[in-house]
């Protein structure tokens, strides 16, 4: 079993024909390895970028990469993603750490070949997802840094020269080395038309009520005090995304309204359900819940 750890650096720039800013990369390097952890190919190559001619002072204080050596030593995306494409064997773990350096290829993929397609991936496993959890400290809403994992597990970083993307790749390798479990790992392995399809999907809310994935017992309310169930004194109707009626709690002699939102995800189906007073406004409840969207 052979790995590629992949990694990038780029530029963020505004291109004037997608009206937008695109992650230009700007340099690809990689590194195969064994499972035994020896090295059996390196791959380096600067890509000389076209969107975007010069880079930021961020970029540039990053990585030391400068303008003049880009224009001395780069080559177009396409000669560069096609060099990769065949240093990838069809039968390698392509891995990355976290998936950014993913849709940064699909993005560059769409801007110069028109479509985001990422068949060249046979077998993909997100690096940092995989050592997040074998340190037990995964959390889906903060990545884990490569730094910080380097001291998890007991790097020594003194003179360690990053942001530089073989430097990145050989780095990630390292960690992974020490955290490396062939069972675990199988549990982390997709392939690239799973990954592109999770990468791409659009998450949506289920707005009939009569859908075949809307559980209708999620309609029934009980009391936030007493505990008892509420009857329904207005009927459900569909208003900002979800499903609202007016409750009532004849042991509490109380009203309030229930809302109710059936959202699909990649992974399955998540059901937010609340209770809120009547004389809540309208547009705060909104707020309320499109800011509760958003933190998600």
């Amino acid at each position: 079993m052979n790995f590629v750890i992949l990694d990038l650096e780029w530029n963020s720039s505004y291109s004037k024909r997608s009206k937008g800013f695109i992650s230009e990369i700007i340099e690809f390097g990689a590194v195969r390895f064994d499972d035994s952890f020896n090295i059996i190919g390196t791959f380096s190559m600067l890509v000389s970028p076209q969107v975007g001619k010069k880079l930021s002072g961020k970029v540039k204080e990053l990585t030391n990469i400068s303008n003049e050596e880009l224009a001395a030593d780069g080559n177009t995306y396409t000669h560069v993603f096609s060099k990769f494409r065949k240093f990838l064997s069809p039968d390698d773990i392509l891995m990355t750490w976290g998936t950014c350096d993913i849709l940064a290829i699909m993005e560059n993929n769409e801007y110069y070949n028109k479509t985001d397609d990422i068949g060249f991936i046979g077998k993909y496993v997100d690096i940092q997802r995989y050592c997040a959890e074998m340190l037990g400290i995964y959390n889906a809403g903060q990545q884990l840094g490569l730094l910080p994992a380097a001291e998890q597990v007991g790097i020594d970083l003194t003179d360690v020269v990053l942001h530089r993307a073989l430097q990145d790749a050989r780095m990630s390798m390292d960690i992974f080395a020490r955290l490396y479990n062939k069972e675990k790992l199988e549990e982390f392995i997709e392939t690239g038309s799973e990954l592109h399809y999770r990468l791409t999907f659009k998450p949506y809310y289920l707005t009939d009520m009569n859908h075949p994935l809307v559980n209708k017992g999620e309609f029934n309310f009980v009391c936030d005090k007493c505990g008892r169930p509420m009857s329904i004194k207005e009927n459900w109707v569909l208003r900002n995304r979800g499903f609202v009626a007016v409750l009532y709690c004849e042991n509490c002699n109380r009203t309030m309204t229930g809302k109710v939102r059936f959202k699909i995800n990649y992974n399955g189906m998540s059901i937010k359900k609340r209770l809120v007073p009547c004389e809540d406004s309208e547009e705060n409840t909104e707020n309320t819940e499109n800011a509760e969207e958003q933190s998600v």
